[in-house]
């Protein structure tokens, strides 16, 4: 009996996609930096993502709360420079001050929301059976919507055509369809008194048909 071995699917590495993705985001999210060069930009990612690493998170959610944390707390710092850059226009100071106490606000929320999220799991990771629960439900969560995406793209409906466009412009006429009208009535039978002119029988040499 021949036994053949089944090698199971190379395994996804989610949690690693999931920081790709989530590192490109805050990139996106991340005030430009004061000198527009390609080395400003790249401290500034890294200062980004020291800070987030700081925040020790442990898994994809934890993760995503540091970056929000981040991500505001660095719009709330440009708008402190700004303010500092326009301390001249009172009106523009007010709004920025608005705006920076609001940044403030959601920072130091999404820092409150990761730390209840880690104090959480700290106390379900100090029993081994719940530990191993979590970790079982977050891969059946991820495989569950893994397999629920496409795997190609779906296939578009082919355009209809119009069925005259399948007519061949070269195409003779003797192939094309005519609208001619054939008669079918009976001809009548041909007489010998057609012929007959002045008293002398002649044979006819042009018969005519009634159609």
């Amino acid at each position: 009996m021949d036994t053949q071995s089944h090698q199971p699917n190379p395994p996804i590495d989610l949690p690693a996609q999931a920081y790709r993705h989530l590192i490109h985001t805050l990139i996106a999210l991340l005030p430009p930096p004061v000198t527009d060069t390609p080395e400003a930009t790249l401290v500034r990612n890294h200062a980004a993502i020291a800070r987030i690493a700081a925040l020790a998170p442990v898994n994809a959610n934890e993760a995503e709360l540091a970056a929000q944390c981040i991500a505001a707390r660095a719009q709330a710092e440009d708008v402190l420079r700004l303010i500092r850059l326009h301390a001249d226009d009172i009106k523009l100071v007010i709004k920025l001050n608005a705006q920076y106490a609001a940044m403030v606000r959601t920072s130091l929320a999404a820092h409150g929301h990761l730390l209840r999220e880690q104090q959480q799991r700290r106390k379900r990771e100090a029993t081994q059976s719940a530990a191993d629960t979590d970790e079982w439900t977050r891969h059946i969560a991820a495989n569950t919507m893994l397999h629920a995406l496409p795997t190609e793209p779906e296939a578009q409906p082919a355009p209809e055509t119009d069925p005259e466009s399948h007519v061949v412009e070269n195409e003779t006429t003797m192939r094309r369809p005519t609208n001619r009208v054939i008669d079918l009535r009976p001809t009548p039978p041909r007489t010998l008194n057609q012929g007959v002119k002045d008293g002398n029988s002649v044979t006819p040499d042009r018969v005519r048909l009634s159609h």
